[in-house]
């Protein structure tokens, strides 16, 4: 054998190495408003585990009560995530023959306007400048618009500003508060409450101006 076929061999060994032991990809969605944790790739037929650490460390734990048969691509909801919470995500395929891979650990923070039926979330908070505000409403994109409203009040409970009124798509709405009032006038500083309801939902966040 040549020295240029032996050499070809060796390359496409190590290719294929690389590919069987190449690390998938991992996603982290909010399918009806649960943290949904999957890594890519097509493993039908094995079994896996999938744990969850804090990222500032404790004890790991399992995700769901035991393993399960995977039917295509491996996923599992987490439901006891802690919204705002960053975690570590690790999963453990066993296959056929009874090997076992372990992929991750990932680093995931599960976003607190996402991981709930409805949702809000504001940035930067506090803050002196215009704020974000994130409105999420689960479901699919070709679900029906929910009728929604996100309006401001100050402590006392006068409405300051209605940011949102009408249908809602579902999935992440951005709108943005300048920080005036409904006549133009600027707010003072000091402590918000946005309410944000959408299809029988609701969601309060607390907005710190300075």
């Amino acid at each position: 054998m040549t020295r240029a076929k032996i050499s070809l061999i060796i390359s496409g060994l190590t290719l294929g190495a690389a590919l069987a032991f190449a690390e998938p990809d991992f996603v982290l969605r909010y399918p009806s408003g649960v943290p949904q944790v999957a890594i890519t790739g097509d493993y039908a037929g094995s079994n896996y585990t999938v744990w969850r650490t804090p990222a500032a460390g404790g004890e790991p734990v399992m995700v769901g009560e035991r393993s399960i048969l995977c039917l295509g691509s491996c996923y599992a909801e987490d439901r006891d995530a802690v919204p705002g919470a960053s975690y570590l995500y690790v999963f453990e395929v066993a296959g056929a023959a009874g090997a076992i891979q372990r992929f991750g650990p990932y680093l995931a923070t599960i976003s607190p306007a996402l991981a709930r039926p409805v949702g809000v979330y504001v940035y930067p908070n506090p803050g002196h400048g215009a704020t974000g505000i994130q409105l999420h409403v689960a479901g699919a994109a070709a679900d029906r618009p929910l009728p929604a409203q996100a309006a401001i009040y100050d402590l006392s409970g006068r409405l300051v500003r209605t940011v949102q009124r009408g249908p809602i798509a579902r999935g992440l709405t951005t709108v943005t508060w300048d920080g005036r009032g409904e006549g133009g006038e600027r707010v003072p500083a000091g402590v918000y409450m946005l309410r944000f309801s959408a299809g029988g939902g609701a969601a309060v966040a607390r907005i710190v101006r300075n």
